[in-house]
């Protein structure tokens, strides 16, 4: 898991930052005694398998293989289960490239025109470039004639059917890049036409095997330096990739032809927190940093935008031999407020009184934005040096920007206003306490005996607290013991959730005498609960309470007794 999220111990356990959500304080905990993983944030858990199945997307299949694989393993057939048809896919694919490959090493013209955008042969090699001839059928007759079936071609989207059963090439005339994932399979490939062709770039089609949504250039690659410390740096298209790895920025991925999407960015996450948006320097890439910039911050991701020079973006700089200039943008990089204001003062006349006012109002509304006047000030006090009439004094100038800045907050409807909400009664909350402790005895095998002879599962205050011991007490009885992801799979989501949470979460030991207090606390909240039903009884039989509805649980019974003046205590 330490590949995925950076970990450090903490008691014994190890805690990192969620690569499911976003957070910043470390809630994600691993316990190597009980093989289980537990987010306190988000509730996800599981084991190694689910692990790796939830952060690759793979099967169980898949995860098994991969994990025998890294641990020098080989599986039988019977063990991996019939091949799935992403390997069926991704062994197409990897045939598609090879002859890709080898049509690029035999046409002089398509190599003469890798080489002049400055690529080596060595990254060529590195990135499996390649070369997809002008006929309509070259890939179609090379894989077809040794008998394959033509439908898994179409499946892979290497070959297009039309309606009217005609099939052809999907790639003609173009350079071809494959596109990998982190288990570098070959998913799919993106082509630049080789000439006037249009579209100028084509991908393949979503398949089983690739997503575009989902998928980004470069990430098998880019992996180990993004989360060593160095964040992730996205640019725009396949060649900005190539050369910027090529020139030693081993963190830079790209997108697939299509502008972010949440997907891509909890990717990202998995591996950093810290992104530099490094897009053309064309109004379409300012806006689309912009756009792709506000995603990231809401996912509580540390975002910088990059600027090159006016007509520049990544893979023109670096074929420049800019390597330095290039480093220094990606340095320099300024968040999301100080980018819009960089560009609003340069759009702005700063010339006359008139122009300083405009860039003035426009500036107060991108700083109005913020939500910590504290880092509204900071601005506000950035914003000076640019007031039409400095002669009114430093103070007066300053105090009048804030004004404009907190007149135009109020217009927005001011801050967020939090609320928050407390229910159920004290008693409720500690026999809630209570039953999680026992629980968590019980998982961890401390007088797990007593806990099991003393209680039933239908003691337990909510369905979830049930579920949960009732597979417990099950296990116990059959087993003698609890083994924990065995437990897991026995039970719903919700249980899962609460006892991954009790056997990784810290608490104190559990005593005798602690262990006997618990118990008498559950054993007269059931006790409670009977009288409860006494009391509501009555109105259920005469209608006035739907027995279909009822009990809600005990907090919404105590509040509905009291308020209907059923009972007062």
């Amino acid at each position: 898991m330490s590949e995925y999220v950076s970990l450090k111990r903490a008691g014994k356990s190890h805690k990192g930052l969620c690569p499911f959500h976003s957070e910043k304080t470390p809630s994600f905990t691993v316990n190597e005694d009980f093989q289980t993983w537990h987010c306190f944030g988000c509730g996800e858990h599981g084991d190694v398998f689910t692990f790796l199945m939830k952060i690759e997307n793979l099967t169980f299949p898949e995860a098994l293989e991969k994990l025998a694989r890294r641990a020098g393993v080989t599986l039988e057939p019977a063990q991996r289960g019939e091949t799935s048809r992403k390997d069926v896919l991704a062994g197409i694919n990897s045939q598609a490239a090879s002859y890709y490959s080898d049509l690029l090493k035999k046409n002089k013209a398509a190599l003469e025109y890798l080489h002049e955008r400055g690529l080596a042969d060595q990254t060529i090699e590195q990135f499996r470039l390649g070369y997809a001839a002008p006929e309509w059928d070259g890939f179609l007759q090379h894989y077809t004639k040794k008998g394959r079936q033509i439908k898994d071609a179409i499946e892979a989207g290497l070959i297009v059917s039309s309606e009217e059963g005609r099939c052809y090439d999907r790639l003609r005339h173009r350079i071809v890049f494959p596109i990998l994932d982190i288990q570098e399979r070959i998913i799919g490939f993106g082509g630049r036409a080789f000439g006037d062709d249009q579209p100028k770039y084509l991908n393949s089609p979503e398949t089983p095997l690739f997503s575009k949504t989902r998928s980004l250039y470069g990430l098998n690659f880019a992996r180990k330096s993004i989360t060593e410390d160095e964040g992730a740096t996205v640019v725009e298209g396949y060649m900005d990739v190539i050369a910027a790895h090529q020139s030693g920025f081993l963190n830079c991925i790209a997108t697939l032809g299509t502008a972010l999407t949440p997907d891509h960015i909890r990717i990202l996450m998995r591996y950093s927190r810290k992104v530099v948006l490094a897009y053309d320097s064309d109004s379409a890439g300012m806006k689309a940093a912009l756009r792709s910039a506000a995603m990231f911050y809401e996912a509580d991701c540390d975002v910088k935008i990059a600027r090159f020079p006016a007509g520049d973006d990544p893979d023109s700089i670096l074929r420049q031999g800019k390597v330095a200039e290039f480093s220094a943008a990606i340095s320099s990089a300024l968040p999301i407020v100080d980018y819009r204001l960089a560009i609003v003062r340069e759009l702005a006349d700063l010339s006359n009184a008139a122009g300083r006012a405009a860039m003035l109002k426009q500036a107060a509304q991108i700083v109005a934005e913020l939500p910590s006047f504290r880092e509204r000030e900071k601005y506000v006090r950035q914003l000076i040096d640019y007031h039409p009439n400095p002669d009114i004094g430093l103070a007066a100038v300053q105090d009048q920007i804030r004004k404009d800045v907190e007149a135009e907050v109020r217009r927005r409807g001011g801050s967020v206003v939090r609320t928050t909400s407390t229910g159920g009664s004290k008693t409720l909350a500690g026999v809630r306490v209570a039953e999680s402790a026992l629980l968590r005895a019980l998982i961890q095998g401390d007088m797990a005996e007593t806990i099991v002879s003393s209680l039933s599962p239908e003691d337990f205050s909510t369905d979830t607290s049930r579920a949960a011991a009732e597979a417990a007490f099950e296990m116990f009885r059959e087993k003698q013991g609890i083994y924990l992801p065995e437990l897991l799979d026995a039970v719903d989501q919700d249980a899962g959730r609460y006892l991954s949470e009790l056997a990784i979460g810290e608490g104190p030991p559990l005593s005798e005498k602690a262990l006997q207090d618990y118990i008498a606390l559950i054993e007269n909240s059931k006790v409670r609960k009977l009288k409860t039903y006494e009391v509501i009884a009555p109105y259920m039989k005469d209608g006035a309470i739907d027995p279909k509805t009822w009990p809600k649980g005990q907090a919404e019974i105590d509040d509905y007794l009291r308020k209907s003046g059923k009972r007062s205590d």
